[in-house]
């Protein structure tokens, strides 16, 4: 049987399996999305029960040639600050992107790497909009649709921090002489998404604006619980 030993992950969704077991969806540095059943970690005599939740930094091992693979052990790889208020529901928010958009067993380390300093970060700040802007540009680009947000898509000029864009998904930023229009976005926005170095209100707000509108346009209409239970 194909064997793991020893993988970094975290659980993303759990459901229920026959009377005291578990299916989990977990992220992993190495191996992308897998589907692990945890035998008996309902029961409350389980050792693994209690670790085999959402946010916690894991290491996994497990065995099967299926797509269903078995937990054979699991640690806590280091204990993380827990998630509380709006930065739990911003977790779920992220968990539910990966499982969204990414395929089982496709590696992106990156994105990975930005998940857990991104769990690290909610929990250390109060500016948790701007730690979801930056997993959500990492998430775009390990999707294969990074943001252009240094030069004009039309001529290749600067972005410059006093104008106003207009950003096409697929295409780039275009300069917006109505700064009225519903979707002018700042170019000081563009910047400081682009550095990760989003702080004003008015930046956050339009930030978040566009970063919805383009992976709006990658769920094709399918609709988020993450978003219903932050609102």
């Amino acid at each position: 049987m194909n064997r793991v030993e020893h993988q970094i992950g975290f659980i993303l969704k759990s459901q229920s399996f026959k009377e005291n077991s578990l299916i989990h969806q977990v992220f992993t540095r190495d191996f992308g999305l897998v589907s692990i059943l945890s035998k008996g970690s309902k029961a409350t005599v389980s050792k693994y029960g209690s670790l085999l939740q959402p946010f916690r930094s894991l290491t996994l091992s497990w065995v099967g040639k299926s797509d269903l693979k078995t937990l054979t052990s699991v640690d806590e790889r280091v204990i993380l600050p827990s998630l509380k208020g709006r930065s739990l529901y911003c977790g779920f928010y992220m968990n539910e992107l990966i499982l969204n958009f990414f395929h089982k067993h496709d590696a992106h380390p990156r994105l990975f790497d930005m998940f857990n300093m991104s769990l690290t970060a909610l929990s250390n700040t109060e500016n948790i909009e701007a730690v979801l802007r930056q997993f959500e540009k990492t998430l775009l680009n390990e999707m294969g649709y990074g943001l252009a947000l240094e030069y004009e898509a039309d001529n290749q000029l600067p972005i410059e921090p006093d104008q106003y864009y207009f950003y096409q998904p697929g295409y780039g930023a275009k300069r917006e002489n109505n700064a009225q229009h519903p979707e002018a976005i700042l170019g000081s926005t563009l910047i400081h998404l682009n550095n990760n170095t989003l702080k004003d209100k008015t930046e956050l707000k339009q930030a978040k604006r566009l970063m919805r509108r383009l992976i709006d346009s990658q769920l094709d209409g399918k609709i988020l619980k993450s978003r219903d239970l932050f609102n």
